[in-house]
């Protein structure tokens, strides 16, 4: 007798992208972000955080949308498109969806990103100035506690972004970025955005998906 095994998917994650509207004039806005910078040792005066980080490139403080106008304005049209996105796609909507850190990254040659997490409910990455780079961007599967088949590879998935896209995923989802080995600067802005739902939203009442099994 042959006993029959049901193998049953309950979770898929998901990464939603976008272009960025006007791109060009956001991202004009925000290379003088990085500019002002990357001349700090003329005007004598720089933000840039150099505190320990994942990333292993230049970055702006994490508050950057309150110091900057184009950083402000750059996530909050990212946030209202992500809000009408996630209705449009059947998803609940917080209440209260807003940024609670915005940066700006800058790459030179050989400086990458190791892999990480954001910790929040959502995070968007704004690809302003990555066409002449060679860098790949990375999702990572956590693989610590769930079976693996032979030979797989699937753990890593690799995105080639075009400039003036924008992706976003939950803030729990690993990602990276491998070295940029050209001369060229690549640029990048990166939000997280925390959520509250109402009291009336009750996801336990949803079906599970284990009562058709």
């Amino acid at each position: 007798m042959q006993l029959e095994v049901n193998k049953h998917d309950i979770f898929t994650d998901s990464v939603w992208s976008f272009m960025m509207p006007d791109h060009e004039h956001w991202k004009k806005q925000l290379e003088d972000i990085v500019t002002v910078e990357k001349n700090k040792d003329i005007h004598k005066f720089s933000i840039e955080n150099k505190e320990d980080k994942p990333v292993q490139a230049h970055r702006t403080p994490w508050d950057s949308h309150c110091r900057y106008f184009a950083a402000f304005e750059t996530q909050n049209i990212i946030k209202n498109i992500i809000i009408q996105s996630i209705r449009n796609d059947g998803w609940e909507v917080p209440t209260r969806m807003n940024a609670m850190n915005c940066w700006v990254n800058w790459y030179e040659k050989n400086q990458y990103a190791n892999v990480h997490i954001h910790n929040c409910l959502l995070s968007a990455v704004y690809f302003v100035k990555v066409e002449n780079s060679p860098s790949e961007f990375f999702f990572h599967r956590d693989d610590r506690f769930r079976l693996r088949k032979e030979n797989e590879d699937s753990n890593i998935k690799m995105v080639t972004p075009k400039e003036g896209s924008v992706l976003f995923f939950t803030g729990c989802q690993s990602h990276s970025v491998s070295a940029n080995t050209s001369d060229e600067t690549r640029i990048t802005m990166a939000v997280n955005f925390n959520g509250e739902y109402s009291s009336e939203f009750k996801p336990i009442d949803n079906p599970s998906p284990f009562e058709k099994l």
